[in-house]
């Protein structure tokens, strides 16, 4: 794949260069220091994945991406900076991930392996087993058969996860979530096994992420998503979306209102 890496500050720059090449050995990696040029480069060579920094002169990250992603709409971008002010920011425009410096490999590795948008030669050639729905009631099927896990909270935990679009997720946010409360470490790790080794026995525990104290939604492009539909073509997504999101759910209430007022301010 081919990367740009954007950093005002060499060192960085060449750091970061090298994580991504200790974990992708094939990678092409193009390092830059000047946002402005970096830009003029990115517009005339679509890059597979974009590492940015965020304070920069000139031009910062954000708006960087801002500006790329007008020309390239399903870009990578990997947000690496030592400011976590712009975390709204960055997931907003679809932002594969946000590192906080300085970054360690696994960190990298994570960001590789699931990038948001799939290269293009890769996107064609996918197969998408995981459908799954979110308004209405949250379902999933693989190979269009209900996935029936142990516990209905497995459901709920993956439930979560989607609504969370691969955004990293404390253990303990998902339990305060799940039971407005604490304590309930035990119940968790069980409820994590039976998500991990259902989906697992149907060959698409990828899609799950899990490291110390965390776990997200992994590979978004392997899933068939009306609520991801949405969130990426809301003239669209608004065709599917008729008055409920997740609602066997009461975490979900306060995006289904957000649904439904942009439903009718469109």
């Amino acid at each position: 794949m081919k990367y740009i890496v954007l950093d005002d500050e060499p060192i960085a720059a060449d750091y970061l260069a090298e994580l991504i090449q200790e974990n992708d050995p094939q990678a092409e990696v193009i390092k830059k220091y000047n946002p402005l040029e970096a830009l003029e480069i990115a517009k005339k060579e679509k890059f597979d994945v974009c590492f940015i920094d965020i304070q920069m002169p000139g031009l910062n990250g954000v708006d960087f991406a801002k500006e790329l992603k007008e020309t390239y709409p399903r870009s990578n971008f990997i947000f690496v900076t030592g400011y976590d002010d712009y975390m709204a920011n960055a997931f907003q425009l679809d932002a594969s991930d946000y590192i906080m410096k300085p970054a360690s490999s696994d960190q990298i590795r994570h960001a590789i392996e699931n990038l948001r948008y799939l290269p293009d030669k890769e996107e064609r050639n996918l197969e998408k087993r995981i459908k799954i729905t979110c308004f209405g009631n949250f379902d999933i099927l693989i190979d269009g058969n209900p996935v029936k896990f142990k516990f209905d909270k497995t459901k709920e935990l993956l439930a979560f996860l989607v609504h969370r679009r691969g955004v990293r997720c404390s253990n303990k946010e998902i339990m305060v979530n799940l039971w407005e409360d604490e304590g309930h470490d035990s119940y968790f790790r069980m409820l994590k096994k039976d998500l991990r080794d259902c989906l697992e026995e149907l060959a698409c525990g990828e899609v799950i992420y899990t490291e110390r104290g965390h776990m997200s939604l992994a590979q978004l492009d392997q899933i068939d998503c009306d609520y991801f539909k949405w969130l990426e073509d809301k003239e669209e997504g608004r065709k599917l979306y008729h008055g409920e999101y997740m609602a066997q759910y009461s975490w979900a209430e306060e995006v289904n209102s957000l649904l439904e007022q942009e439903k009718y301010s469109l």
